[in-house]
């Protein structure tokens, strides 16, 4: 009798030690993400600031939403720390919209409503982020909460304007055609000062995923100058919202 109760408490104590030590984690590990953004400038721009002229009189100011995606990298340092790096495409920008009067759509309800025309400012980067990582959760738990900070230098590989209008339900004439046009005096190289926070599965040895919550601001002015040649604002900066879900090998 005392030997099979040794022997049960031999098997409990190392069932409990192998619970107790952590799983095996990589100390790198790379990944993609895909995600949507959220983007706006800080201060209205030409040709809606000030005394606008009459075609834009009705615009208000809206954020411009868009899409992001790339590759990952983390190395762990030790339970806590991890350093971050990345190379992701990130369509950023800035909108302003009137309502259309002249065309009528349905939303997701069934309801119907007023189209709006936009007119887009699209400024899309290849940017390089390196972040510094703290994770909130110790090892042994499932989950991962990790919170970082970094900077995100990047150079510009698209900008343009874009008048957009929504197309009615029914076909009818929509008030215009789309027109586009070249974005000058865009700053070719930019750097957003950034942070965020994750959520996923913990670090192992196989593919892990997560979601990642990301507010950047650029730390130079979008465009090179800080007026137009007719004397209109263009001294802004800009501020986007990420959010995107991924995968770590």
């Amino acid at each position: 009798m005392k030997l099979k109760l040794l022997l049960l408490f031999s098997l409990y104590g190392l069932f409990a030690r192998a619970q107790e030590e952590p799983t095996y984690e990589k100390k790198v590990k790379f990944g993609l993400k895909a995600g949507v953004n959220a983007s706006l400038f800080t201060r209205e721009v030409a040709p809606f600031d000030g005394e606008r002229s009459p075609k834009y009189a009705d615009f208000l100011s809206y954020y411009r939403p868009s899409g992001m995606g790339g590759v990952t990298a983390q190395l762990t340092l030790n339970k806590h720390f991890s350093l971050g790096a990345e190379v992701i495409f990130n369509s950023r920008g800035m909108a302003f919209r009137e309502p259309n009067q002249r065309v009528i759509i349905v939303d997701d309800e069934g309801n119907e409503e007023f189209a709006y025309t936009y007119f887009n400012y699209n400024i899309d980067y290849i940017e390089f982020p390196l972040m510094i990582n703290y994770g909130f959760k110790p090892p042994a738990y499932k989950v991962m909460v990790m919170g970082y900070i970094g900077l995100a230098p990047g150079t510009v590989v698209n900008r343009k304007t874009k008048l957009r209008y929504e197309k009615s339900t029914d076909g009818s004439p929509s008030r215009g055609r789309n027109e586009q046009a070249r974005l000058n005096s865009v700053n070719p190289f930019n750097t957003s000062l950034l942070a965020g926070v994750q959520i996923g599965e913990k670090n192992t040895d196989r593919a892990t995923i997560f979601g990642d919550l990301r507010f950047s601001h650029t730390l130079l002015p979008v465009f090179e100058r800080d007026k137009t040649l007719e004397g209109g604002n263009l001294k802004t900066h800009m501020f986007t919202a990420s959010m995107a879900f991924g995968v770590r090998f």
